[in-house]
């Protein structure tokens, strides 16, 4: 449990730094010593993607009819931050006391390690954050948790906790940073929601120049979508793909 205060409280720390900076979508720059000031601000209003370079942006489309709650997926990371924005169907979500939302990492890029192929074909993610998009029927702040995955290389199941570790409620029952940590904050407006994630901030990980990401939305704790997906088969029911591919725009 020391690791898990340790964070904990250096985190609180720097969260305080990046909650000023939600107003004006700055952060410092260690390495040349300026301010970085991303072009998507975090606020709801989503007509800052469409002036980033396409060329530099990932997205997945729904490609399964049977589990379309999610529509579409953008992400696009800069030299600070991972910008995720996505669409679902509101029809689907209909419990919005506290849908959760999971946003899947392969932060170094390895398809040999990793794991959960439950929702993803290449089995390969090494980190997940959690919270939800809505609280009590009005939108969240999107401050998530943050987790590890503890099994096997390519395996499957929610092994996200350190095995042997005795999880309790103030840390979510295993989670390395529990929710309000400041790694990331999102909002969201209509039937589409924006998450930012301040990478360097997320412990024990460092991010390839190109590297995986995935996410789903639950609700009553299943998953109900998840992106990005394939059209379901014979050979593939579950509708499984590869994570989405992000290259950091340098």
């Amino acid at each position: 449990m020391k690791k898990f205060f340790f964070y904990a409280a250096m985190f609180a720390a720097l969260s305080l730094g990046f909650n000023s900076c939600k107003d004006n979508n700055a952060i410092d720059d260690d390495e040349d010593g300026e301010e970085f000031v991303s072009k998507i601000k975090v606020d709801g209003d989503f007509a800052d993607w469409a002036t980033l370079d396409a060329s530099k942006v990932a997205v997945a489309q729904n490609a399964n009819a049977d589990k379309n709650a999610l529509k579409v997926l953008k992400a696009y990371a800069d030299k600070v931050y991972l910008n995720i924005y996505f669409e679902f169907d509101g029809d689907q979500v209909v419990d919005r006391e506290w849908p959760a939302v999971h946003v899947y990492l392969n932060s170094d890029g390895d398809k040999t390690t990793g794991g959960y192929g439950d929702e993803f074909a290449d089995a390969c993610v090494d980190c997940m954050m959690e919270t939800a998009i809505f609280s009590g029927g009005e939108w969240n702040d999107w401050n998530p948790s943050f987790w590890k995955w503890w099994g096997e290389a390519n395996g499957t199941g929610w092994e996200w906790v350190e095995p042997g570790r005795p999880g309790d409620e103030a840390d979510m029952w295993g989670a390395i940073l529990p929710e309000g940590s400041g790694i990331a904050h999102g909002m969201g407006s209509g039937n589409a929601y924006e998450i930012q994630i301040i990478r360097e901030m997320l412990p024990g990980i460092a991010f390839a120049d190109t590297f995986g990401v995935g996410i789903d939305i639950q609700q009553n704790w299943s998953s109900i979508a998840w992106l990005p997906n394939a059209a379901s088969s014979d050979d593939n029911a579950n509708g499984l793909a590869a994570m989405l591919d992000v290259t950091i725009d340098k």
